[in-house]
């Protein structure tokens, strides 16, 4: 009796595997004159279902066939300027590839004789390289609807064919293409807040293969910023060893050293920035600030303003900061007059003041001329004619004063 149990359940087997077979087939011929979609999708998805066919070469092969053919028909529809559902397009495309990419696995599989014979590895690997094209068009009709996700998902799927065993010396990922299409991906992806590791991920990858390098590293800065100090900053200075003139990455990182405090490396990175680019005013005028008001050093500070002005007479941060460095000059000479008992130096020390704010005036006033509404530097200008016993012109910076905190 239990050879007998054993033998009906091995028969129950074969015969259920060959009943699957004949799913496949049937599936295949559906394909042909007349075409049965409909039944030729429920044949072969009977099969991938099956134990005896869930990994059978063929079954996959077949099943790329069929969903490949829904996807086609939805396409020829738009192509004849019919109703079609861009969605289908989507679902049958992408199956179709995952199809081919199982087939593509189990043909490596041996069989009941321990043998490795794959029928369908060249076809499919054909039709990965032709199909996995339409992707990048699909991915395109999805992003002009603005359906940013699916673009990005479509491409992703793309991208992903060079990891595929079969698909190892196609060298898809060696055409500039590839990269390309990288690039189209992040910029997809950066507008769907949960893709964010994603486009995080192509920037790295871009960057490390050199395409539209310099961008990709601007692009890590902003996503690392306020997020991954570490990274951020690592970004900003293996960016500058390969591109160090790039002014994007330059001054972020010296704005960085700026409002982290470490005025030092901040100059330091400063003075790289003048070396590569000698001509650029704001350089200048932004290390004149840091000397000032970091290192309270008002020569080096009014060397560097003046080297901004020599470049650019119209640097607003110059032509502001000058003028604050001798009005600050002059409030510390006040200030430590204040304690002089002998007149006549007191007297001395108010004079050498007064020169000061002589100085700043023709700076805060060019400033004011470049823009009227900047009520710090009008604040600092009427500093000046307050000191300088200037009255009427005192009055009228007041004025605009009080009119621009109404």
């Amino acid at each position: 009796m239990k050879k007998i149990a054993i033998s009906l359940v091995l028969l129950a087997m074969a015969a259920s595997g060959f009943a699957q077979k004949r799913n496949v087939s049937k599936a295949e011929n559906a394909l042909y004159d007349p075409v049965d979609l409909v039944g030729a999708k429920a044949s072969i998805e009977a099969a991938m279902k099956d134990p005896s066919t869930e990994k059978w070469e063929k079954t996959y092969f077949v099943a790329g066939n069929v969903y490949y053919k829904y996807y086609e028909e939805e396409e020829k529809k738009r192509l004849m300027n019919q109703s079609s559902n861009q969605a289908v397009k989507n679902e049958y495309l992408v199956n179709a590839i995952d199809a081919y990419a199982k087939a593509a696995e189990y043909g490596l599989l041996p069989d009941e004789k321990g043998k490795v014979k794959p029928k369908y590895q060249k076809e499919i690997k054909k039709n990965l390289e032709t199909y996995g094209k339409y992707l990048i068009n699909e991915g395109l009709n999805n992003y002009n609807m603005n359906d940013y996700k699916t673009a990005a998902l479509l491409w992703g799927k793309y991208l992903e064919l060079p990891s595929y065993p079969i698909m190892k010396d196609a060298g898809l990922e060696k055409d500039t293409l590839y990269n390309e299409i990288k690039y189209y991906t992040i910029n997809a992806a950066s507008r769907v807040p949960e893709m964010k590791s994603l486009t995080i991920k192509y920037m790295e990858e871009l960057k490390d293969a050199g395409y539209k390098a310099e961008e990709m590293y601007e692009w890590l800065a902003g996503e690392y910023k306020d997020k991954d100090e570490a990274k951020y900053v690592a970004t900003l200075q293996n960016g500058l060893k390969k591109y160090p003139k790039s002014s994007f990455l330059m001054g972020s990182l010296i704005n960085y050293y700026i409002s982290s405090k470490k005025v030092d490396e901040a100059i330091a990175y400063l003075d790289n920035a003048i070396k590569n680019e000698p001509k650029n005013a704001q350089y200048y005028a932004v290390k004149g600030n840091l000397l000032l008001q970091a290192k309270k050093d008002y020569a080096g500070a009014v060397s560097s303003y003046n080297q901004a002005l020599q470049m650019d007479n119209s640097n607003y941060l110059a032509q502001t900061g000058l003028g604050l460095v001798y009005v600050t000059k002059a409030e510390e000479i006040n200030d430590n007059a204040s304690s002089i008992r002998d007149n006549k130096k007191y007297q001395a020390e108010r004079k050498r003041a007064n020169a000061e704010f002589q100085k700043a005036i023709p700076y805060l006033e060019n400033a004011r001329s470049m823009n009227p509404k900047d009520i710090d530097n009008l604040r600092v200008l009427r500093a000046a004619y307050l000191r300088t016993d200037k009255g009427a012109e005192y009055e009228n910076i007041d004025s605009e004063i009080k009119a621009l905190e109404n």
